[in-house]
C-alpha cells in the first residue's frame, strides 16, 4: 500500500509542476511591455514597447514627445538599444518642431540583427544648427 501512495503522490506532483510550467509559458507567449520616459529642459518624451518576447523579437513601439519651452528650438526622441555584445545602437531621431505645448506621437516597430537585449530612449532639445543643446536617457 505505501508504494501506491508514493506513486500516486509522485504523479500528482509531476502533474502540478507541468501545469505550472505550462501556465508560465502561456504568459510568456504574450510578451511583456517596457515603458521608458525622461525629461530635459525643453522636452519630455516617453516610449512604450509591447509584446517583447526576447532579443530576437520585432516589437511595436509608440513614442510620445512634447516641447515644454517656447524657445524656438525643436525637440527630438529616439530609441537606443543594446545588442548581444553590449554595443549600444542609436536609432534615427524623430523630431517635433511644432512649438511649446505641442505633442507628437509615432508608432513603429524595431528589431536588430544582433538582438534587442535592452532598450531605452533619448530625448533632446536641438539648436537651430541641428546640434544637441541638452538631452536625457532612460534605460
Amino acid at each position: 500500500m505505501p508504494k501506491k501512495i508514493m506513486s500516486t503522490a509522485g504523479v500528482l506532483v509531476a502533474a502540478l509542476a507541468l501545469s505550472l510550467s505550462t501556465a508560465g509559458s502561456a504568459n510568456a507567449a504574450d510578451g511583456f511591455t517596457v515603458v521608458r520616459g525622461c525629461g530635459t529642459t525643453g522636452a519630455y518624451g516617453d516610449m512604450s514597447a509591447t509584446n517583447w518576447h526576447g532579443p530576437d523579437a520585432t516589437i511595436p513601439i509608440k513614442f510620445t514627445l512634447t516641447d515644454t519651452v517656447g524657445d524656438g528650438n525643436s525637440v527630438r526622441i529616439r530609441l537606443v538599444s543594446k545588442d548581444v555584445w553590449g554595443k549600444i545602437h542609436y536609432w534615427p531621431w524623430r523630431t517635433n518642431s511644432q512649438g511649446k505645448g505641442k505633442t507628437s506621437t509615432w508608432n513603429t516597430t524595431a528589431s536588430h540583427q544582433n538582438g534587442l537585449f535592452d532598450i531605452g530612449i533619448q530625448v533632446a532639445r536641438v539648436n537651430s544648427d541641428g546640434s544637441t543643446k541638452n538631452h536625457c536617457t532612460d534605460w
